[in-house]
């Protein structure tokens, strides 16, 4: 019970950290440079908040520092496709793709590698979750087969961002390596990356006329608190919950409570398709408690 509590509170953390990620956008925009700028600034506030938490002290591993890097470098990689499909205006297909491959691949993991238990009611509710997805991103516009090409690698990265997950914390490593622990190795690796990739970005160009940093600082913190924490929420539910229902419920519980914060806090009118899609991802959600 305690895990699934977990969940529910990264979910609603999850969603408060997209609200504040909406508004960085809407005052630094969502270039390349403004999406490499907030991952540098978020993965120092959320290092620097968990060195904190952890009393000044880390425990590292190698396993754990490999896990982190590759964690890392493919959330990388799908940000910036995910830019390359967006430039196309296709921002549904991007979170389609997103979306339905943090949960179907961990869920396959789950089953094949880690023999978890499949049932009916799981894959009613992986299905559900899946035409919940669907109906509210899916929508008709050019889509050629280079597209396709990266919607599915981004399909198969996020995928692996929860695969390496799971993995790190079933694994002797995490018996050492706490969820705090393995917090600031990722945002560590995040920075560097990002670091590394920032001077090669022939992109120079902003969307967005450029603001005083300080308009942008705090929301950056209160983002990468509520990032940080609902993924340790995450790890420490992944140590009791089997792939197969912790992946599912966080993408079902994060599609219910980020629709309605939309329609909530910011007024967003919802059509009827998507009042359907909800109810559709809370009744699959909730085929996994």
């Amino acid at each position: 019970m305690v895990s699934y509590i977990q969940i529910v509170i990264a979910d609603f953390l999850l969603t408060i950290a997209f609200l504040f990620q909406k508004k960085y956008q809407e005052k630094a925009g969502t270039s390349v440079n403004a999406g490499l700028i907030y991952t540098i600034l978020s993965g120092v506030f959320s290092a620097v908040m968990f060195f904190v938490i952890n009393g000044f002290t880390v425990r590292i591993t190698l396993f754990s520092i490999i896990m982190s890097v590759l964690f890392s470098v493919a959330v990388t990689m799908y940000v910036f496709i995910g830019f390359r499909i967006m430039e196309k205006g296709n921002v549904s297909f991007y979170t389609l793709f997103l979306m339905s491959g943090g949960m179907v691949i961990p869920y396959i993991y789950g089953v094949l590698f880690l023999k978890e238990q499949l049932t009916l009611a799981r894959v009613v509710g992986l299905v559900l979750i899946l035409v919940a997805i669907i109906s509210s991103n899916f929508t008709r516009g050019k889509f050629d087969k280079k597209q396709l090409f990266l919607c599915t690698m981004v399909f198969l990265l996020n995928g692996a961002v929860c695969v390496i997950s799971k993995a790190h914390q079933i694994s002797a490593a995490s018996q050492i390596v706490s969820s705090s622990d393995f917090v600031i190795l990722v945002a560590i690796s995040k920075i560097v990356i990002s670091l590394l990739v920032l001077p090669f970005n022939k992109d120079k160009s902003v969307d967005k006329p450029m603001v005083p940093f300080k308009s942008v600082i705090l929301i950056v913190m209160m983002a990468a608190a509520a990032d940080g924490i609902a993924y340790m929420l995450q790890l420490m539910g992944a140590v009791n919950l089997p792939a197969t229902v912790l992946f599912p419920l966080i993408t079902g519980g994060t599609i219910v409570l980020s629709t309605m914060m939309d329609f909530i806090f910011c007024k967003v009118k919802l059509s009827h398709k998507q009042w359907i899609s909800v109810a559709t991802a809370f009744l699959g959600t909730l085929m996994f408690l």
